[in-house]
């Protein structure tokens, strides 16, 4: 299995109960970012993984492309979640450098906070539509 199968694979199946194994596909000193959090090493990373498993109900990972080079992958995916009774998508990316142990070194997600989800929020919807037909070009 390469690398880059055992990574998907990883968080394709990963559970609440998988975070504590994540030094299995992360290195201690692991760099990770997202929208909300820039942080460094294993431990913290699980925290974030832990707060996912305990504020959502059934979080999973599609994977839907990725591309692999020189110790790099980038991946695209949709992080699908129920919350309140209702369930949500997010669409985004991943970039990950990969050590020559095989481990994530460096893991950057990519995503757009305001579509992928303030604007599932109905006042902010409303307030940006407003906004949004004020400043388009009319055609």
């Amino acid at each position: 299995m390469t690398n880059t199968t055992k990574i998907i694979n990883f968080y394709e199946k990963l559970k609440a109960e998988d975070v504590s194994r994540l030094d299995e596909i992360y290195e201690q000193d692991a760099f990770f970012k997202d929208p909300f959090n820039e942080l460094r090493s294993l431990s913290n990373i699980q925290k974030i993984f832990d707060e996912m498993f305990n504020e959502l109900e059934n979080p999973y990972f599609v994977f839907i492309d990725k591309i692999s080079q020189n110790h790099q992958l980038f991946l695209t995916w949709d992080f699908v979640f129920t919350k309140s009774g209702r369930t949500f998508k997010i669409h985004g990316s991943s970039h990950l450098k990969i050590t020559e142990s095989g481990k994530i070194s460096y893991h950057r997600d990519y995503w757009d906070v305001g579509e992928e989800l303030l604007l599932k929020l109905p006042i902010i919807k409303t307030l940006y539509g407003a906004l949004r037909k004020k400043l388009s070009i009319d055609s």
